[in-house]
């Protein structure tokens, strides 16, 4: 007498039979989501997420109300000659946006050839006027050698969002490299890529739902999910190369993700449980990145269990096919110094 298939068995082979059609439905979400990255409105001034009753915050909003702050610019150019120097520093002058440019003989402003222009701009450091004159400035000064110190146009948030673009590159050669190098087969590494890619898109897609998130969850927020969720993924895999010793491709696939289902939603709620700490931070950047990385999980979550399934039943024969020899060497020794 055959047992009776439990709910996990039922529930996995209902996504394994309807594989096809989960796939052109994260299909649909990818493209839905490349076209939602867009609409995501990213806050670039981290100082919004203080608390009122905050003295920094209190202090920043009676600054703003009696101070003007404006934006400015150190310029230093070489080869000159005091008259040329002079001269340069009265076309400086007479830009669009530029309140004053302070430029003398002396030598805390030129040195053997060197002049060093200190320009005050009529709005701040973000003002689109600002930086609008900083373009003119820099186009004014496009037949001298010239170092430039300023803040205008160049906000902590775009740093980070172009030093971050190359973290991103940088991880996933890694990552790649990683999964052929621990990989039984390159097949599994397209599965294992495919996964990733959807739940990561599908997270910075659905962000404009929060209406407006930190410049920091923006630029971090796909690092941090792949590290926190990578191994999701990869439990799902190794449990389906087992079971496909022994089971043909489908009931492997369905065998796998049912056991593997009660392993990463109790490893996925660890997880989830620090996140929700964070969003009870006074300083609300917290919340910010906290509601942000859980809805990661989430979808790193739905990913693993409804796509990966789709792209295994895809794949699994390629992966048969693309079998190789392990790179990873055998260190047994480290288990024996362990178990003495």
């Amino acid at each position: 007498m055959s047992q009776k298939p439990g709910f996990m068995e039922r529930v996995s082979a209902f996504i394994v039979e309807k594989n096809k059609l989960f796939l052109i439905l994260f299909i649909a979400l990818m493209l839905f989501s490349a076209v939602a990255v867009g609409w995501v409105q990213v806050e670039n001034d981290i100082t919004v997420y203080l608390p009122e009753s905050t003295e920094a915050r209190r202090g920043l909003s009676i600054m703003a109300d009696e101070f003007t702050s404006y934006g400015t610019a150190q310029i230093m150019a070489e080869n000159l000659t005091e008259k040329e120097a002079q001269e340069l520093a009265g076309r400086l002058s007479t830009v669009s946006g530029v309140m004053q440019v302070s430029f003398d003989t002396t030598e805390e402003h030129y040195h053997d050839g060197y002049a060093l222009f200190d320009v005050t701009f009529t709005g701040s450091d973000t003002d689109p006027e600002s930086v609008q004159a900083m373009k003119a400035v820099k186009a004014e000064l496009e037949d001298h050698t010239v170092w430039i110190s300023s803040e205008v146009g160049t906000s902590l948030s775009s740093i980070i969002a172009s030093e971050m673009s190359v973290v991103v590159v940088l991880v996933a050669i890694v990552v790649v490299a990683v999964l052929i190098f621990t990989s039984d087969t390159y097949g599994e590494v397209l599965v294992l890529l495919g996964t990733f890619l959807s739940a990561a898109l599908i997270n910075m897609g659905t962000n404009f739902l929060m209406g407006t998130i930190s410049f920091v969850s923006h630029s971090v927020a796909i690092v941090l999910q792949l590290a926190l969720s990578v191994d999701y993924a990869i439990i799902f895999c190794n449990r389906y190369k087992e079971e496909h010793q022994s089971l043909p491709k489908k009931e492997a696939v369905i065998r796998a993700l049912s056991l593997s289902i009660p392993e990463i939603s109790a490893s996925s709620l660890t997880t989830i449980a620090g996140l929700t700490a964070m969003t009870f931070m006074e300083f609300r950047l917290g919340a910010d990145m906290g509601f942000v990385l859980i809805k990661a999980i989430v979808c790193s979550l739905l990913s693993v269990f409804l796509l990966m399934p789709a792209l295994l039943m895809l794949l699994g024969d390629l992966m048969d096919r693309t079998r190789h020899k392990s790179f990873v060497p055998k260190i047994p020794f480290v288990g024996k110094f362990a178990y003495a």
